[in-house]
């Protein structure tokens, strides 16, 4: 008896154990989520206030969970750690559910589905149908981009990475690098409010799921996510805000 005692004790006490993450939530009374506020139509700050799509997305999850959102503006090297840590509920931060971050974090179902686009210049008259053709020329990327490593794998093709995602975008409309790649999603916003001389180019590599990451370990947490994210895509409501946002139905894959 003083030996499974003992045994529970120590398992209470140690540093891996926590509580389920949600009981740890509705004892809060709300959901910590946390975002970059940097990326439009995603999430960005508009006259200050949060908005874009994954930001009325958290709103329309808390309201399903019953509980108030509440969004914590990080940085990019922040996010997932603080996530993993317990340190946030969870991040809405176009994350795509690769399998390296699977080991570290649990995903809930995907809520878009993207996958990485060029920006070329509007008189570009080389075809560059894919990143195999940008051999011996230069492609433009944001820093901590998940479309970076799959620029760096193919051979011959000059990465520039950038801090400021916008410049990229500068430097192929001044014929400083041949093209920038980025989320499909995002181009659109990210042409129309550059005012630069750029257009979209091809689709290239595979589709990916962005969903909805959170600490490894909570089930319960898991299940109520997934059920929320169904409410919200059986109704129609996942469905209008990405035509809203993003002027297309990404809540499906592409065919």
């Amino acid at each position: 008896m003083r030996l499974t005692i003992g045994i529970l004790l120590a398992a209470l006490l140690s540093p891996w154990a926590h509580a389920e993450l949600i009981d740890d939530m509705n004892d809060r009374g709300e959901l910590r989520i946390a975002v970059e506020a940097t990326m439009p139509p995603f999430n960005f700050r508009d006259d200050g206030k949060l908005t874009g799509f994954e930001v009325e997305l958290g709103r329309l999850l808390a309201d399903e969970l019953e509980v108030r959102a509440e969004f914590v503006v990080t940085t990019r090297d922040d996010l997932l750690p603080g996530v993993e840590s317990g340190k946030y509920d969870i991040a809405l931060n176009q994350v795509a559910a690769t399998p390296e971050l699977k080991e570290r974090l649990d995903f809930s179902e995907p809520y878009s589905y993207s996958s990485a686009q060029l920006i070329v210049r509007k008189d570009e008259k080389r075809s560059l149908p894919s990143l195999a053709a940008l051999k011996g020329h230069s492609l433009g990327v944001a820093q901590g981009s998940q479309f970076a490593e799959q620029a760096r794998g193919v051979e011959g093709v000059e990465l520039r990475s950038y801090a400021d995602a916008s410049q990229p975008i500068k430097d192929v409309a001044s014929e400083q690098i041949d093209a920038a790649i980025s989320d499909r999603l995002l181009v659109p916003y990210a042409i129309r409010d550059s005012q630069q001389a750029v257009t979209e180019g091809a689709t290239v590599g595979p589709i990916l799921s962005l969903a909805i990451p959170f600490q490894k370990g909570n089930p319960a947490f898991h299940s109520a996510v997934d059920n929320a994210l169904q409410r919200i895509k059986a109704d129609g409501r996942l469905k209008a805000l990405s035509e809203k946002w993003f002027g297309m139905d990404a809540s499906m894959p592409p065919k």
